[in-house]
């Protein structure tokens, strides 16, 4: 039974890689240009892992600014749940390294594999279980090294999407003061499941010699259906909030950074401005579970986070699974 605990954010961080993959480095390794990226996507540039990083050592560093900001010990953890399509390796979960990492040795941890929509999910998860009473204090950390799972002579994929992480810790809201958990959702549409793939390595193309020859481990994309699906259910979720609150009281729309254009059409169609918009997505890309936390700490530096107004964080992806995350910060 729920004890009614309200949910706040207590620390956030973010970490991307120092690499920086430009369009016009690109632009060397496949049939595309600079102006061909920016006008269909608003990317300039995006952050690839280095030889020695893997998905938990950018969640980790993630993890740490999010708990100092936060001023917690890593032994108060008491979950982790990583979002992460692209772990360490298919289990144990890369949560699981990450606390081993961070010395939260009082934590459980798992992962949580919803691709775009990763930790808009694993967020309403931690949420609901600081709001039952069951736990106190959970690191929710979005994850990726998407670089790895691109085909490099695809140019409808590997200019798209770039490598990070970012964390969030949520506590009881007297205790994080900020960022007051509202509510969400979390969708799917049926029958999607090849629009946005990487089909190889599962129990249904094992790794194989096959399978590697045949390019199956590389992300697979079904780009226009991906664009209409998004505009529409992008456009969908910031109504919902208008209809309930009022467009009066949205401070800052965060969405998934999945593409500017799909961002843009949205918003007209709610007829909202672009300026209560924040994107990252011209310098990181498309980084998958990982863009929503780090648009959302990027945002509160740059004082985008308007005390007693809405934050509303829209996210869809494969599966296709959609949702979104509503705070009052």
């Amino acid at each position: 039974m729920s004890t009614g605990i309200r949910v706040g954010i207590a620390g956030l961080g973010r970490f991307v890689p120092e690499r920086r993959l430009t369009n016009q480095d690109l632009e060397k390794l496949v049939d595309t240009s600079d102006d061909w990226i920016v006008q269909r996507t608003g990317i300039r540039e995006r952050r690839i892992a280095g030889e020695g990083e893997i998905t938990s050592t950018l969640g980790l560093a993630a993890a740490r600014q999010a708990l100092e900001d936060a001023r917690m010990t890593p032994e108060e953890v008491e979950l982790i749940i990583c979002a992460t399509v692209t772990g360490d390796q298919p289990f144990p979960a890369t949560a699981c390294r990450i606390g081993y990492d961070l010395g939260a040795k009082n934590a459980g941890g798992f992962d949580l594999g919803a691709a775009c929509s990763g930790f808009v999910f694993a967020s309403q998860v931690a949420s609901g279980l600081i709001q039952s009473g069951q736990l106190r204090r959970i690191l929710v950390i979005g994850a990726e090294i998407l670089s790895r799972t691109l085909d490099y002579k695809d140019r409808n994929t590997c200019v798209l999407f770039g490598d990070g992480a970012g964390a969030a810790v949520f506590t009881a809201l007297d205790r994080a003061g900020q960022g007051e958990f509202l509510g969400g959702s979390i969708c799917m549409e049926g029958g999607a499941e090849g629009v946005l793939a990487q089909p190889g390595g599962g129990s249904r193309h094992p790794a194989t010699h096959a399978t590697v020859d045949q390019g199956l481990h590389y992300m697979k994309m079904g780009g226009t259906k991906v664009f209409r699906f998004a505009v529409r259910v992008f456009a969908e979720m910031v109504q919902g909030v208008i209809d309930q609150y009022g467009i009066d009281d949205i401070g800052v729309i965060i969405p998934h950074q999945v593409n500017q254009r799909i961002i843009e059409s949205a918003i007209e169609q709610v007829g909202l401005p672009m300026d209560l918009v924040f994107s990252t997505i011209d310098r990181y890309g498309n980084t998958s579970a990982a863009s929503v936390p780090i648009a959302l700490r990027e945002a509160r530096d740059a004082g985008r986070l308007k005390k007693g107004k809405l934050v509303v964080m829209p996210a869809f992806g494969a599966g296709m699974a959609w949702g979104h995350l509503l705070l009052r910060w």
